[in-house]
């Protein structure tokens, strides 16, 4: 299916990314690496409300699975983190690395386990409590499980894409301005935007396309687009052990007895730029209670949860619960709706019904960083190819959700 016939590589472009994070930076990256990218005539401009990755793509946990959903993107993605971290050493600069993953259940302190299958426990992992274990089911293998740091990645990618010449502006998107022709009906024109320097100063940055990549933003940009937002805390700790934190990558169910029952997510990190010490991030499940704030530097962390979290993970651990917290906290997600445990739900990417030169490309939902290469390598295909070449996502038209 042909997207975008009427423009071809040697006619100038103007690409407006909306959004720094992973998708949108991805986005940016791949159009540079595109056979047809010629930056005499092909400009490219992220527009970022914050920073780059302020949001869950700068503060999710980072794990990548091949067999992560939806499964026409997620196998290209997982291949292009990999193919992303051999060419530009993401080992060092992004701590990606294959891991274990699997599912557990915990018993936090003062609760005996007398029930738990010591023979399905991997001997390495010992940075829990031994006796917490109550059960350990393996979900990823290295085979088909990494993980990245997401913050780190988001940024490398940033700064490649400025070296092939993309423009990176931090300013506040607050409206897409349209244009109409006889022959092609309505078009995008230019995004309107308030620089952060000059928060008081409307401009207008003219575009032959433009790509809202926005999260959970995208909606405030595009109504049509109806998103939730779930909003999830986590943080960041420096466990207190000379040993080697082995990769394995927990999807947890505590039973803590100051907290009760909590699902976090629990990965460990090797060294990396940040820092020169491994690391352990945990995230709490996510809540629905909280309005969208008009930026990602607007998100308030809130104390009783990032509590709530760091009880129930050290009352299971003793690197965590004698260690350092390092950071605290808080992003939102883009989601369609509310779905089952491994239930295919978008994202949504591709061309906005109705209007020339407009692309959308959000609601990547827990899977944001995993599939944000691959989301970015296809969004780059549909606007200078017409279509997407590297796998069939048919099925991600925004035509199914708008």
């Amino acid at each position: 299916m042909n997207l975008c016939a009427m423009d071809s590589s040697t006619q100038a472009r103007n690409t407006v990314i909306i959004g720094g994070g992973i998708v949108g930076i991805s986005t940016a990256y791949f159009l540079t690496r595109h056979a047809r990218y010629d930056p005499a005539i092909h400009k490219i401009t992220v527009l970022e409300a914050s920073e780059i990755a302020a949001g869950s793509s700068g503060k999710g946990g980072g794990f990548l699975a091949s067999w992560a959903t939806p499964k026409c993107l997620a196998p290209l993605s997982y291949e292009l983190h990999k193919r992303l971290a051999n060419e530009h050493g993401g080992e060092k600069k992004w701590g990606h690395r294959t891991v274990h993953a699997a599912e557990v259940k915990l018993r936090g302190r003062d609760h005996t386990n007398e029930d738990a299958d010591k023979d399905d426990i991997p001997a390495d992992f010992d940075w829990l409590d031994p006796e917490s274990i109550k059960s350990y089911h393996p979900v990823g293998t290295p085979a088909d499980s990494a993980q990245v740091h997401p913050f780190l990645l988001t940024n490398a990618l940033a700064e490649l894409a400025e070296q092939s010449g993309v423009n990176i502006i931090l300013g506040h998107a607050k409206g897409i301005n349209y244009a109409s022709s006889d022959s092609s009906g309505i078009r995008v024109g230019s995004v309107s935007y308030t620089p952060q320097s000059q928060a008081e100063n409307e401009m207008p940055l003219p575009a032959s396309d433009i790509v809202v990549a926005a999260g959970p933003w995208t909606s405030k940009l595009l109504p049509r687009v109806k998103l939730l937002s779930p909003k999830g805390h986590s943080m960041v700790i420096q466990p207190n052990t000379n040993r080697t934190i082995s990769p394995h990558i927990l999807f947890a169910e505590i039973q803590s007895p100051d907290v009760g029952t909590l699902t976090p997510d629990i990965y460990p990190r090797p060294r990396d730029s940040l820092h020169s010490f491994e690391t352990i991030y945990t995230s709490a499940p996510d809540s629905y209670n909280d309005d969208l704030p008009s930026r990602a530097a607007d998100t308030v962390i809130q104390k009783e949860e990032i509590d709530k979290l760091y009880k129930t993970v050290s009352s299971v651990s003793s690197v965590v619960r004698d260690g350092k917290v390092i950071a605290t906290q808080a992003c939102y997600k883009a989601q369609i709706r509310k779905h089952e445990e491994g239930e295919e739900v978008g994202p949504i990417v591709g061309p906005v019904p109705g209007i020339r030169g407009l692309w959308v490309a959000t609601g990547l939902d827990e899977w944001g960083v995993q599939n944000g290469p691959g989301v970015g390598l296809l969004m780059s295909e549909m606007i200078l190819d017409g279509e997407a070449r590297s796998a069939d996502v048919r099925a991600l038209d925004p035509k199914h959700w708008i």
